[in-house]
């Protein structure tokens, strides 16, 4: 007894939401199937959208590339859903014409979908972060292709006559889509390390849901039938478990979902502690390294646990805009922790031996794109310019992401450093046979005494930015780490009140003797 009252006290609001729509959809069939169908569709895609919604917000902080490619891909899963909706027999929204456009956007909808749920595992094990923009528009594409192919050009078989019931096409489609989910299923089991407990359990239970509903529409003959009904509830259900997977890992448990990767890097430390290089004082960068996990890592979990707290006990008698400013301040909290563990983690896979660079030709112009698009938006909130005064094309042989990383904590550094209206400039130049990059900014500038301290983690100091932002002082000792991997060096000028320029060198092509040459690991 104490078990279910727990459970009830627990999941009451869950209970009390399913109960309503259950009632809400038993209501509805008693009045018409089409008005049963419209609302189960429209929940669904009100749940397909919350899934983007969610995916698209925790893209930069969501850990798993899975969720973050799956979660994307279901607004196009809504809008052709939403399509199939409004094409549905008895809308009169969109003329059929007797085609039965809805069946066809049914088996398009739920193919995508099959093979959306394949395809992220491609990205598990993906060493660069791939573009949600990329994600996003390849799928825009997907969805008006298959749009215009049903709609304008009628080119998709057909998947229902009249008088005859399904097609032979629709019916095959339906198990061919069941078979690409019992390959998601298998690759799901075979990647489960990837994912929480509480993800895998509910990513499972989703496809097996959807594999019910895919089955249960290779059995009706009507679009009224019992067999269609239950496949509209089985694909809600899918959906939900979805939303729950995406929700949980990517929003409401950030911190699992950070705190995962650190654990899975536990090994790593280990080594680190045991095994530190060679430098001028161990003991001393021991110490600073534990010194940011303890102290620099505990502080903003602190600030989220807390003002989540406060909203989670207090929402219903708070007012809005000061929910809204503890929204902000846990959205700040959660970009320090991550940003801190990125670079923590970088740098203990540098000094521990577990990254090594990979060698290629890179263009200057690709970087400063790729840094900018990252640096903008800080730069916009404080109305900062960032300018990029290179006119000549530069090429540098450099490991891409390695560099990628040290022209954003640059940017990110000057843009925390600069006051509002302030100017940032960017430039690269061709200097005794090798490409220095220097960054430039209008900025509070820094002391002599500690400017020597900014790229030793031995000496490591942290001072907060000129809208108080918060710092770990350890964003430019990786950029040292990284640029001298690189076969580079870095370097930096500054003056009080009058801002700071950091320099950095990196070899070009035609600058490498036959030893750098012989590292390269392609």
């Amino acid at each position: 007894m104490k078990a279910l009252i727990a459970f009830l006290k627990a999941n009451y609001r869950t209970l009390f939401s399913v109960s309503v729509l259950a009632a809400v959809f038993y209501c509805s069939i008693l009045q018409s199937y089409l008005l049963f169908h419209t609302i189960v569709e429209l929940f669904s895609i009100v749940v397909a959208f919350a899934v983007f919604i969610v995916a698209w917000n925790t893209r930069n902080m969501q850990d798993n590339p899975y969720l973050r490619f799956v979660g994307i891909a279901y607004i196009a899963i809504a809008a052709l859903d939403l399509l199939h909706t409004l094409t549905f027999k008895g809308m009169n929204i969109i003329p059929a014409n007797e085609r039965y456009y809805a069946n066809q956007f049914w088996v398009a909808t739920r193919l995508l979908e099959a093979l959306t749920f394949v395809a992220g595992f491609y990205f598990i094990n993906y060493r660069k972060r791939i573009s949600a923009d990329l994600i996003f528009l390849s799928y825009f594409v997907l969805t008006l292709l298959i749009t215009l192919s049903i709609l304008v050009y009628k080119n998709f078989p057909r998947c229902y006559l009249d008088g005859l019931g399904q097609t032979p096409f629709k019916i095959y489609a339906e198990y061919f889509i069941i078979a690409i989910l019992f390959v998601a299923g298998w690759l799901l089991f075979q990647y489960r390390q990837h994912f929480s407990s509480q993800a895998y359990r509910l990513l499972s239970f989703s496809l097996f849901f959807t594999v019910i509903s895919e089955f249960c529409f290779t059995l009706y003959v009507s679009n009224y039938s019992t067999a269609n009904e239950i496949g509209h509830y089985a694909k809600l259900i899918a959906f939900f478990l979805i939303y729950k997977a995406n929700v949980e890992s990517g929003f409401l448990n950030p911190t699992g979902t950070i705190f995962r990767g650190l654990k899975e890097d536990e090994q790593k430390y280990r080594t680190l502690a045991q095994n530190v290089p060679e430098l001028e004082d161990k003991n001393a960068m021991k110490d600073k390294l534990f010194s940011i996990i303890a102290h620099d890592l505990k502080n903003p979990f602190t600030s989220m646990l807390s003002f989540s707290e406060m909203i989670s006990k207090n929402a219903d008698r708070m007012e809005i805009e000061k929910v809204k400013r503890m929204g902000q301040r846990i959205n700040e909290s959660g970009k320090q922790a991550f940003v801190l563990l990125e670079n923590l983690l970088n740098w203990s896979r540098v000094q521990s031996g577990l990254m090594k660079p990979n060698f290629q030709q890179v263009l200057l112009d690709d970087i400063y794109r790729d840094a900018l698009t990252f640096a903008s938006p800080a730069a916009e909130a404080k109305s900062i310019r960032l300018i990029v005064k290179q006119t000549d094309e530069l090429t540098v042989f450099a490991d891409r992401l390695m560099i990628d990383t040290v022209l954003r904590n640059v940017l990110s550094n000057a843009i925390k450093f600069t006051h509002h209206g302030g100017i940032i400039e960017i430039n690269g130049a061709l200097m005794n046979k090798e490409v220095t990059i220097a960054v430039q900014d209008s900025g509070v500038g820094i002391e002599p005494a500690l400017q020597e301290e900014l790229l030793e983690i031995s000496a490591r100091h942290t001072t907060n930015g000129t809208d108080n932002e918060k710092g770990t002082g350890l964003g430019l000792v990786l950029c040292k780490e990284f640029v001298e991997l690189n076969n580079g060096r870095i370097w930096l000028e500054s003056k009080v009140g009058q801002g700071t320029t950091i320099y950095f060198s990196l070899p070009t092509p035609k600058n490498l003797n036959k030893k750098t040459v012989g590292q390269v690991s392609i």
